[in-house]
């Protein structure tokens, strides 16, 4: 008993002294705060509980955006800034990220997000969607003021890629007439059989003594876009860029203008994922590198713009027959007919060539990469290409733009190419006014509606939606050009086979409804010439780190607003020289 007595007495104690060791504390506490107020006044407090207030209230997203729809996917978050730090940190690799979260939603296969960069972004990897925003409420839906800031130092803000309303129109209904059939037939043609003259001359070069044992090497997604961007700046703009001759010499100079403009490409996609932008470009390394390829890219569009103006001015028309002999009208020709502003026809220039270039260079760059893959593609295709085009001496002829519908496999495995590798593998439109998006056409059935509010962005990736099996089926992550051939049994029991249409929202890389790529011709003409003219003649294949090979196997995309793939190496010989 008094020992019981004692244990409870030497407990009280205890606790008399904790109390008074918390007192002690409380009152450092309300000393600290007494001392905060005499110095701050109320300011601070205030400015700490409504800190707190927003961050219990925006926990899982970013201050003042809308709360997640429940009809799409939401990646966990954190308080005040969203899912801005998982967008930066997976940069290099958006893509891969938008479709890992796109399969959680195996409904809708869409995500919402919300980042200080983009702001409130629903993205959703289905064509049903893409028709309202695209055609059935067109009008409702922009690119938008932060988009247009972003492109600005590039592109300007009225070019044909990023304008919206009145001015857009204006630029596309002027840009049409180069892309029209008579074009195609006499002025592009002419001047895609002369290019692939310099290529062939290239190859030819190159290969000159070389055997499958000892073969060529070369930057193949580099020869691709000296071909497009010599091309399209003859065709558009009446000028010789100087990227391409038929030495091989050529492929040893730079060319800077075609560096630059890939770099400030790169540079615009980082800025959608980067809060305030503005303040990184004007102080990190990488911003003030990107303002001098700025200059460089200006600097070149001036001098084509400066020599056209003067040629104007003196009255000197620059010849530019065709292939019967007319004088035909470039885009520069039609643009200066209506402005002679020397900005805005630097902002006609580069608009254009963002997609006169990439689109059909980065696109056989992936086509030649999945045929290395499969090789059993390519003597396929080389049976159609000489069905359609040998000459009875056996060589092959140019494609014409009239045979070209004839190439079915050819241009299917290209069709197969783009889907998997979309040129522009990101896009979206800003909401004007609140809406609520109703998926599209008779696949739509089970697919809810999205609440957008003014000011959202409604985004889509068609690298994505090509990696959705609701969309392409079980092996849509399969190279299948198969899926686009159609056969049909004609009478006699005879076969033939003619090219599968989806549709321009399910095989939605040329975009679709008012603002389908007016290049979608020449993309394909470009492309198929291309294949015709070289995929008889030499043996590609994937080149070792022996042979100077830095890119990875499987190919990697490089993080960009278009979709290029890592600059790889090939080999290449003759066919007849490939023993």
């Amino acid at each position: 008993m008094p020992a019981f007595s004692s244990f409870s007495a030497a407990s009280s104690a205890a606790k008399h002294i904790e109390l008074r060791s918390d007192n002690a504390y409380v009152q450092q506490l309300v000393d600290a705060v007494n001392a905060i107020l005499d110095r701050t006044g109320l300011a601070l407090p205030l400015l700490a509980l409504t800190l707190l207030f927003l961050t219990i209230k925006y926990h899982n997203r970013t201050l003042f955006s809308k709360p997640p729809r429940k009809e799409l996917y939401y990646p966990p978050a954190r308080p005040l800034i969203g899912h801005t730090l998982s967008a930066m940190k997976n940069t290099n690799a958006i893509l891969d990220w938008f479709l890992e979260n796109a399969r959680k939603h195996p409904i809708g296969f869409s995500v919402s997000v919300a980042g200080t960069g983009a702001g409130q972004m629903h993205i959703v990897h289905r064509p049903e969607y893409i028709e309202y925003v695209q055609k059935t409420n067109f009008d409702n839906f922009e690119k938008g003021v932060e988009f247009k800031k972003r492109f600005a130092d590039l592109l300007g803000q009225n070019g044909i890629f990023n304008s919206d309303g009145h001015v857009w129109k204006a630029q596309r209904k002027m840009a049409s007439h180069i892309f029209s059939v008579y074009q195609f037939r006499t002025w592009v043609q002419t001047v895609v059989h002369r290019e692939l003259d310099s290529v062939v001359g290239i190859l030819d070069g190159l290969t000159q003594g070389k055997s499958r044992n000892d073969p060529a090497t070369l930057l193949l997604p580099d020869l691709f876009f000296r071909y497009t961007l010599s091309s399209f700046g003859k065709m558009a703009f009446g000028s010789d860029i100087d990227c391409l001759s038929s030495d091989p010499d050529c492929l040893h100079h730079e060319v800077e203008f075609s560096s630059a403009f890939d770099f400030v490409q790169m540079v615009i996609d980082k800025r959608f994922r980067t809060p305030m932008w503005q303040l990184v470009d004007r102080f990190s390394s990488e911003g003030k590198k990107n303002a001098k390829m700025v200059k460089k890219i200006n600097d070149f569009s001036r001098t084509i713009i400066d020599e056209r103006l003067r040629e104007r001015e003196a009255g000197i028309q620059k010849e530019k027959k065709t292939s019967d002999g007319k004088e035909g009208k470039d885009l520069l020709d039609l643009f200066m007919d209506v402005t002679t502003d020397r900005d805005d026809l630097i902002s006609v220039v580069l608009n254009f060539i963002i997609a006169g270039r990439d689109t059909t260079a980065q696109g056989l760059s992936w086509l030649f990469y999945e045929l290395m893959k499969q090789p059993q593609y390519v003597e396929e295709i080389r049976k159609e290409v000489r069905s359609v085009l040998a000459e009875t001496d056996g060589s092959i002829r140019k494609l014409d733009y009239d045979a070209a519908k004839d190439l079915v496999f050819t241009q299917a495995c290209f069709n197969e190419a783009i889907r998997l590798h979309p040129p522009v593998p990101k896009n979206g439109k800003r909401a004007i006014k609140d809406d609520v998006i109703v998926p599209q056409g008779p696949t739509a059935a089970g697919l809810p509606p999205i609440k957008i509010y003014a000011g959202e962005l409604l985004s889509w990736s068609d690298w994505v939606i090509a990696r959705n099996p609701d969309v392409w089926g079980p092996d849509c992550c399969e190279f299948n050009p198969y899926r686009f051939i159609e056969t049909t049994k004609e009478v006699d029991g005879t076969e033939t086979r003619s090219l599968k249409n989806y549709g321009q929202w399910k095989f939605h890389v040329f975009n679709g409804g008012p603002r389908l790529c007016l290049g979608m011709t020449l993309a394909n003409y470009e492309a198929l010439s291309m294949v015709a003219a070289v995929i008889d003649r030499y043996d590609f294949g994937w080149g070792t780190k022996a042979q100077g090979q830095t890119a990875d196997w499987p190919l990697q995309y490089l993080p960009s607003v278009t979709h290029p793939s890592q600059m790889y190496t090939a080999t290449v010989v003759r066919r007849e020289q490939s023993s």
